[in-house]
């Protein structure tokens, strides 16, 4: 076991070396590359990286406040799952009741395998299938975006 400090080193080092590793993206020119993440322009919905003991996570996270706006707007995302998930190449996992962290509620629509985010051994691999994913992840929310945000209803 890590003392909590270890731990959280351990964390950031991941993170800061996942960073590194976007600098050598084809096309990046030794650049940091700039991820959607929150600012898809759809309040609510973000695209997220998770990794924690057991698993790494690529997904689409709709966590609105409004249970109904969130409901809604993954219903939305769901009428253009074959749009979605041809542009992604592959399938995804849907769950419109993922439980985050054991408190939260949200939407999501990810891709996961086995990790452990304290075993520095897995991360090549690990920071690989996140990278590769992301910008797949990207591409499919980019198709569907224009959709989503049509007829939007009060944030």
């Amino acid at each position: 076991m890590f003392s909590k400090e270890q731990a959280k080193e351990l964390r950031q080092q991941f993170w800061h070396k996942l960073e590194n590793r976007t600098r050598r993206i084809p096309g990046q020119k030794g650049k940091k590359i700039r991820w959607i993440f929150d600012n898809t322009g759809i309040k609510g919905l973000d695209l997220r990286f998770d990794i924690n003991r057991e698993r790494a996570i690529v997904a689409l996270e709709i966590n609105h406040r409004n249970e109904e706006r969130r409901l809604q707007l993954y219903e939305k995302l769901e009428a253009c799952k074959a749009i979605f998930e041809t542009a992604y190449e592959g399938q995804l996992t849907w769950d419109y009741l993922y439980n985050k962290d054991e408190e939260k509620e949200v939407c999501r629509v990810y891709e996961e395998i086995p990790s452990d985010i304290y075993r520095e051994e897995l991360w090549p691999e690990t920071m690989k299938f996140m990278i590769n994913r992301m910008l797949r992840l990207e591409k499919a929310f980019l198709e569907v975006k224009d959709f989503l945000l049509h007829d939007e209803l009060g944030s």
